[in-house]
């Protein structure tokens, strides 16, 4: 009888083991469908991540090969694609209504610029974008003011990214520019959190700002209602109205 207790406790200690192995395990596969599930709802363009990977004592996870798709409209190219997303999470706040992202470094991503003669897919994706914003107020309002989980990210650093502007008024067909760094700071700390379209948004309007001063300096060789819309970036990319003005000058 003693024998058949001691069994059935070292059973049981190694399904538990097993159970925490498995979590641990397919961690980066809950991330990786996070990541696409919400990246694609909140753009409304297809967003892929090839894997990812997470250390729950560190907090420090890694996401790979992430790809947001062009939004319907446009080419069937991508619109970003990020080689590697590293991030540091604060362990202790992962449990937490608000989640503490230390830091988040962006390195190296190819970013496709494509206007046609009705906008371009950046603003197109932003405007989305903005919508998932107004629905998460709606909802957060709803609900009390609470939310599934809010986000506060200490830094975030984007560099060496590459922007490929391409239309079918340039000469070539396309140009290829370099971003200058992106450095972000205290990301939803005034609020006390901000929610994932928010986080979207905080980040994707000051890359939006540079990945248009970096167009804007190339060799642009568009039809008048292209530059027409290049131009009008201005109203929400103040680091780009001299080069505008500069660029577009009678």
């Amino acid at each position: 009888m003693k024998r058949g207790v001691i069994i059935s406790v070292t059973l049981l200690v190694l399904l538990f083991c097993g159970a925490i192995a498995y979590v641990y395990s397919s961690i980066g596969s809950v991330i990786q469908g996070a990541v696409e599930n919400y990246g694609s709802e909140i753009t409304k363009s297809p967003v892929t991540v090839q894997e990812a990977e997470f250390s729950p004592t560190s907090g420090d996870a890694t996401i790979f090969n992430l790809v947001v798709g062009n939004p319907v409209g446009f080419s069937p190219d991508n619109a970003f694609s990020f080689p590697n997303i590293i991030l540091q999470i604060d362990p202790e706040t992962i449990s937490q209504d608000t989640m503490v992202i230390k830091r988040i470094k962006i390195e190296a991503p190819e970013i496709i610029y494509e206007i046609t003669e009705d906008g371009d897919n950046l603003r197109t994706i932003r405007k989305n974008i903005m919508a998932a914003v107004d629905q998460e107020k709606i909802q957060a309002v709803g609900s009390g003011n609470t939310q599934e989980k809010k986000f506060i990210v200490n830094d975030v650093y984007i560099s060496n990214a590459v922007v490929v502007v391409q239309a079918t008024g340039l000469t070539g067909n396309k140009v290829t520019a370099v971003l200058d760094d992106i450095h972000l700071q205290d990301i939803g700390r005034d609020q006390d959190g901000i929610g994932p379209a928010a986080l979207v948004d905080e980040v994707y309007t000051p890359l939006l700002r540079a990945i248009t001063v970096a167009a804007v300096s190339t060799d642009l060789n568009l039809s008048d209602q292209m530059r027409n819309i290049v131009k009008g970036a201005a109203d929400e990319t103040e680091g780009a109205i001299d080069r505008l003005k500069e660029l577009f000058k009678d």
